[in-house]
């Protein structure tokens, strides 16, 4: 490309009266600095910023005004700095083009842009009265602008101008109107007339070539785009291209400019919004069992009935202690059954309630008789808490006013029914008096088919973990209105016929957030307590002793979002290409 351009340069040089050379120099240092830019930047993604400024500094020294370019700069980190000195040392890519034999205004001598009339300041009173050349003439004269007629524009009915203190703009105006005529600038001095019919408009009027950059839209986007074009602003030529991320466009130059303002409002730079969030799931369990259980039963027995019971029970035992000397009894017959039974409980070998809880003995002879509890008596102090955070964060991106998806997690077979296809032995039962060549029917079909039974699952896929739905939309003074919809999926641990019970969270909102800050939303997901009372039955009425023993038992579980919002580009549509201008039949090619 900088052969091609270099080569052009002195085509240019050598026959400057030839536009073909002269465009096509404008359409190589167009590419040229293209190129440069894109070098530029795929060095500088790979962390070599003194190549890339180098190639930038190139590229802004072939086209000051490139506003490509310019953007680069300015995207670029202490770049100010170094525009002025850059551009006075070109890199070594573009050490065989010497600019100071090549600047910028000898192209423009060569290609002009569109012609623009100068006419004489100020404001005049307008009294004409004639035929429409002549008060044409007169009238664009009071300004100092000369007048060539088209062929379609003949003398005709007389008209009369009288219009005082008025403008060059509002005369010319009210003379288009009454004489039904139209001029396009020729020199910033003179003017073509010609009668205002759309086959003279589409011939005369000079047509301007725009390129309109909208790098990142898809190819769906750039042709809604040149549809508007079309069919809105009535431009014939127009061409989009989503790989170079372009729209060029032939027109009115007026109309171009409504264009622009147009899309200016359609897409106001397509802004980005990164958004910092994080997910907060707070669960807690406390346990609480305080106070004291009492017997809730008692008896009366006959310790010496019982006590014959049991030592009859267990009279091996009682014999081979009182032979190893373990136990003696030298008492009177009950004293004696009494010791016996107190030596089989503290061996372990009576485990009865009636001695094990016994309160104590009264009467004395038949009537000796023994008082005990049905249970026994126990206290508690327990305290079982447990705490459970879990932080979830991601960082999301996404276009203004288009939805973003972020999701993390896994996808969960869940049956959902089963298909179980019979087996051949209803089939074979039914056909067991058939015989082929001397084979049972029956048997066949058991050996080919099999007997038993094939069952098939049905299963659909769940996702589990977290699901993420942001659409923003900024608006004024750098603040975003955020439409959220989060969706929090977990196994809940049980399950019903084998299926299992899925715990969902799902939160959906809309807010608005200042750009750099931190909204919060929170919600109580769930929340439980149980209360468990042990007591006597009477006793629990009486004040201060309500609730003896009391087992409490709470969980809940919380859940807190943060959403913070930036605003990474605010990205403005730019009409940054030079625009090309040419007068059908005339020949003329210019460039601003």
């Amino acid at each position: 490309m900088a052969a091609a351009l270099h080569s052009f340069q002195q085509a240019v040089r050598l026959n400057p009266n030839n536009s073909d050379y002269s465009l096509a120099l404008i359409v190589t240092r167009e590419g040229y600095v293209t190129e440069l830019v894109q070098r530029a930047a795929q060095a500088r993604s790979v962390g070599n910023t003194a190549l890339s400024d180098s190639l930038l500094s190139q590229a802004r020294t072939l086209d000051p005004n490139n506003h490509v370019v310019l953007q680069h700069f300015e995207a670029t980190s202490g770049a100010g700095n170094k525009i002025e000195s850059d551009t006075k040392k070109p890199g070594p890519f573009y050490s065989s083009i010497d600019p100071s034999k090549f600047p910028a205004q000898n192209i423009a001598s060569t290609l002009q842009g569109p012609v623009e009339l100068t006419p004489t300041p100020g404001n005049r009173d307008v009294h004409l009265h004639g035929d429409v050349q002549s008060v044409v003439r007169n009238l664009y004269s009071l300004f100092g602008i000369k007048v060539a007629f088209d062929a379609s524009v003949t003398s005709g009915a007389p008209i009369n101008l009288d219009m005082n203190n008025v403008t060059f703009a509002g005369a010319t105006r009210a003379l288009g109107i009454a004489a039904k005529i139209f001029a396009v600038p020729v020199q910033p001095t003179s003017v073509l007339v010609a009668r205002d019919t759309q086959e003279n408009r589409d011939e005369l009027t000079p047509l301007v070539e725009e390129t309109v950059y909208l790098p990142g839209r898809t190819n769906d986007e750039m042709q809604e785009l040149a549809n508007v074009a079309r069919n809105i602003f009535d431009i014939k030529e127009v061409t989009a291209s989503s790989t170079g991320g372009f729209l060029l466009l032939r027109g009115n130059e007026q109309v171009l400019r409504e264009v622009n303002a147009v899309y200016d409002d359609m897409l106001d730079g397509n802004p980005e919004v990164l958004f910092d969030v994080s997910l907060y799931e707070l669960d807690k369990t406390l346990d609480n069992n305080i106070g004291a259980v009492l017997p809730n039963s008692a008896g009366v027995f006959s310790i010496a009935a019982q006590a014959q019971s049991l030592v009859s029970a267990n009279q091996a035992l009682i014999n081979q202690a009182v032979a190893a000397g373990l136990l003696t009894l030298n008492g009177t017959p009950l004293q004696n059954l009494i010791t016996e039974v107190g030596f089989l409980v503290a061996s372990g070998a009576v485990t009865a309630v009636q001695y094990t809880n016994l309160l104590g003995v009264f009467g004395g002879g038949l009537t000796f008789a023994g008082l005990y509890l049905g249970s026994s008596a126990s206290f508690n102090m327990a305290l079982n808490s447990t705490d459970v955070s879990i932080l979830d964060s991601a960082q999301m991106r996404a276009i203004n006013k288009q939805p973003a998806t972020f999701r993390v997690g896994s996808r969960y077979p869940v049956i959902t029914g089963t298909y179980s296809s019979g087996g051949t032995s209803t089939l074979a039962s039914s056909l067991s008096g058939l015989n082929i060549n001397g084979t049972s029917v029956s048997s066949l079909l058991s050996q080919f088919l099999g007997a038993s039974s094939v069952s098939v699952p049905q299963f659909q896929y769940e996702d589990l973990g977290i699901t993420l739905n942001l659409t923003p939309q900024i608006l004024r003074n750098d603040t975003v209105s955020l439409a959220l919809k989060m969706n929090v999926e977990a196994l809940a641990g049980n399950s019903i016929n084998n299926i299992p019970i899925l715990d969902n969270r799902a939160l959906t909102s809309t807010i608005t957030v200042p750009a750099g800050q931190t909204a919060m939303l929170s919600t109580l997901v769930s929340s439980s307590e149980m209360k468990a009372l042990t007591g006597l039955p009477g006793l629990n009425d009486i004040p201060g002793f309500q609730g003896t023993s009391q087992d409490r038992q709470k969980s809940s579980t919380a859940l807190l979002i943060t959403i913070t919002p930036h605003i990474v580009r605010s990205g403005r549509l730019e009409v940054s290409s030079r625009r090309i201008d040419t007068a059908r039949g005339s020949g003329a090619v210019g460039v601003e």
